[in-house]
């Protein structure tokens, strides 16, 4: 133990907790040999193997030495970012030492830093909200959009003359005009003896008739 203290206080903490190893090998259940052990792991940046030694040291009856172990616990835990676990330890280290001062002001820091991460997480997602209900109208815009475009270039429907067609379906001629009608009459009162007709034309590629 003293060998272990020795190296620890001069930096050397890999070498320090080899030397608490050795110790733990003549008493395997001392508490105070594995909060020290706690210690060297947690300077080496061993932060999760910390957490079992303090874990380990936090059974011992001395009160004084348990608020310690759980005072140092909350700290590892804090470096794992186990936030809500790290408060835990802190009142649990007050419940101990209701006078430790160290153990207040991290408590204190903890729960500050934690109501922090809570309104920024609110913030986020009021933030991620309004872009949702922002993409959703503009979707909607979009779309009323596209349906008014197709609207648009739908074809016109041409307007069917009722009465033409009329006339078309029920086979009828096409009104006469007034100077039609009046050849038509003057064609009626000639004499046929005086209008000159057309000879009938012979029918195209045909040959008379031979008498045998």
């Amino acid at each position: 133990m003293r060998d272990g203290n020795r190296l620890f206080n001069e930096g050397r903490f890999e070498e320090a907790r080899e030397r608490y190893l050795d110790a733990l090998r003549e008493s395997p259940t001392s508490p105070l040999i594995r909060f020290n052990e706690g210690n060297a792991l947690y300077e080496s940046a061993e932060f999760r193997q910390a957490l079992d030694a303090y874990q380990q040291a936090i059974t011992t009856e001395d009160p004084s030495l348990q608020a310690k172990a759980w005072y140092n616990l909350g700290n590892a835990l804090y470096r794992q970012q186990m936030l809500q676990e790290s408060v835990e330890a802190y009142r649990q280290a007050l419940r101990s030492d209701p006078t430790d001062p160290d153990a207040k002001h991290n408590l204190e820091w903890v729960l500050k830093q934690m109501e922090q991460q809570q309104n920024q997480s609110d913030q986020n997602q009021n933030q991620d909200q309004q872009q949702d209900d922002q993409q959703e109208q503009q979707d909607q815009q979009d779309q009323d959009q596209d349906q008014e475009q197709q609207q648009g270039d739908q074809p016109e429907q041409p307007t069917l003359n009722d009465e033409a067609d009329g006339q078309q379906q029920q086979g009828e001629p096409p009104p006469m005009s007034r100077e039609e009608a009046e050849r038509l009459l003057n064609a009626i009162d000639e004499n046929p003896n005086e209008v000159r007709r057309p000879p009938p034309a012979r029918a195209r590629g045909a040959r008379p008739k031979k008498r045998w």
